[in-house]
């Protein structure tokens, strides 16, 4: 008897739909005749559950918000290496979700109001070995861009005026075209 299985064609291998391996799957082996089928873990308990992922691993979807920040933020440092030479090779760029002293930020918030207490962009510090770790904080900036186009450019301002907090220069100083 012969097993009615949907066959999808990848990168020139015909494969079966609901099977992890890369091998392609042998009568012998496999199908209800032999009594060996395993359901793909893949798929939910009646195999009508998704076979793949959502989106295809080439289109901008499929790359989570954290890869897509940090593809920023490397860009941001490159352009900033263009304009300010080889002094911010000497630097450490990181990400962070929020500041790791959120809670504080938020009682001075409660206290005295959002307009006193600066804005969480980024922040700046010496590790033990004296090297700058420049710390760009991704949710605060993301609440603040107004379309997901500009947030490349909220990016880049952001470690410029961490840069320029670093050097002791004013951001315009840093990039004459800098627009915060």
């Amino acid at each position: 008897m012969t097993s009615f299985e949907p066959v999808a064609v990848e990168h020139g291998v015909a494969r079966g739909m609901g099977q992890d391996s890369g091998a392609p799957r042998t009568p012998s082996t496999s199908g209800p005749a032999s009594g060996l089928s395993s359901p793909s873990p893949r798929r939910d308990r009646r195999g009508r559950g998704l076979r793949g992922p959502l989106m295809p691993p080439g289109l901008p979807g499929a790359r989570s918000r954290n890869e897509a920040f940090s593809d920023h933020l490397a860009a941001a440092v490159s352009r900033l290496a263009e304009v300010c030479g080889p002094a911010v090779e000497q630097a450490r760029f990181r990400m962070t979700m929020v500041p790791e002293d959120l809670e504080s930020r938020l009682e001075l918030v409660r206290a005295w109001g959002a307009e006193l207490v600066d804005d969480p962009t980024g922040s700046m510090r010496r590790d033990a070995q004296g090297t700058a770790v420049i710390t760009i904080h991704r949710r605060p900036l993301e609440a603040r861009c107004p379309a997901p186009s500009l947030l490349p450019d909220l990016v880049y301002g952001a470690v410029v005026e961490q840069w320029a907090e670093l050097t002791g220069l004013a951001p315009e100083a840093v990039d004459p075209d800098f627009h915060w």
